[in-house]
C-alpha cells in the first residue's frame, strides 16, 4: 500500500491490498477501496462510497458527493464503483437522492475526463461515456454501451445494450440496444454495425437485428404494428425477444 503524506485518509475508511492513493487526495468515512485500485492527485472520495479492485481513479475525480437536486434533503446513500473501472480526469459521479440508494457503475467501465454520471444512474460492464457527456438522474445504461462526447442525456433515459451515441447528441428518448443514434434530439440512423461485430455477435443474428430496424424505421408502421410484424416475420434469437421487451417496456418512448 502506498499512501502519499499529504492525502487525508479517514480511520473508518477500508483500503485493500495494494491501494495507491496519490498527493492531496481525500477518503471520506466508510469508504471501501478495493484491492489494487490506483487513487491519483486531489481525488474526493466521500463517505460510504465502494471501489472495486484494479480501479484507476485520475487527477481531480469526484466521486459520491452530494446529489444536484435543490432542495434536497440531506440521507444517507452511496457510489459503486465495478472492478476495474477507470475514471479520468475530473469525472463526477453523485451518490443517490434516496436513503440508502445507490448511483452503480459496473465493471471495467471507461468514464472519460469531465464526464458526468448524476444521482441513481446505473451503468453496466464495459460502458465507454466519453468527454463532456453528462448523464441526468435515474438514467439507465446497459453492458457495451458507448456514448460519445458532449452528449446530454435527459432523466430516466434508458440505453440499451451495444448501442452507440454520437457525439453532442440530445437524448431524450430511451435508446435501442444495437442502434446507432446522433443528433438534437437523437435520431436512430442504422443498427451499430460495428459494435456488434467487435461484440462478436453471430453473422446470422445480427442480420436478424438488421432486418427488425428496417421494420422499426418503417415510417408507416406504429410501434405496436412494428412489433408485430418483427414477430412473425424474423426469428426469435435471444437478442430480437430482448429488443422486443425493451421496446414494450419502454416508459419514454425510444429514439426512432
Amino acid at each position: 500500500m502506498t499512501i502519499h503524506s499529504s492525502s487525508i485518509i479517514d480511520p473508518d475508511a477500508e483500503l485493500g491490498e495494494g491501494v495507491s492513493v496519490g498527493p492531496f487526495s481525500i477518503i471520506g468515512p466508510h469508504a471501501r477501496i478495493g484491492k489494487g485500485t490506483v487513487i491519483a492527485s486531489h481525488v474526493l472520495i466521500e463517505a460510504g462510497t465502494v471501489i472495486g479492485e484494479g480501479c484507476k481513479i485520475f487527477h481531480g475525480a469526484y466521486i459520491g458527493g452530494e446529489p444536484q437536486i435543490i432542495n434536497f434533503e440531506d440521507v444517507s446513500s452511496s457510489v459503486e464503483i465495478g472492478d476495474g473501472t477507470v475514471i479520468r480526469e475530473y469525472a463526477t459521479v453523485h451518490r443517490s437522492g434516496f436513503k440508502g440508494g445507490v448511483t452503480r457503475v459496473g465493471k471495467n467501465c471507461l468514464l472519460m475526463a469531465y464526464s458526468h454520471l448524476g444521482h441513481d444512474c446505473e451503468l453496466g460492464d464495459q460502458v465507454v461515456i466519453v468527454n463532456g457527456t453528462g448523464l441526468s438522474g435515474h438514467v439507465i445504461v446497459e453492458n457495451q454501451a458507448f456514448i460519445s462526447g458532449l452528449v446530454g442525456i435527459h432523466q430516466f433515459v434508458r440505453i440499451g445494450r451495444n448501442s452507440m451515441i454520437g457525439g453532442m447528441a440530445g437524448v431524450n428518448q430511451d435508446v435501442l440496444p444495437f442502434s446507432l443514434v446522433e443528433g438534437t434530439p437523437a435520431r436512430l440512423l442504422s443498427v451499430n454495425a460495428v459494435g456488434l461485430k467487435r461484440a462478436n455477435f453471430k453473422p446470422n443474428v445480427r442480420a436478424a437485428i438488421k432486418k427488425a430496424f428496417k421494420i422499426i424505421s418503417q415510417p408507416d408502421l406504429n410501434t405496436r404494428q412494428s412489433l408485430e410484424k418483427i414477430s412473425s416475420e424474423i426469428e426469435r434469437h435471444e437478442e430480437i425477444n430482448y429488443l422486443l421487451d425493451f421496446i414494450k417496456n419502454s416508459k419514454r418512448g425510444v429514439t426512432k
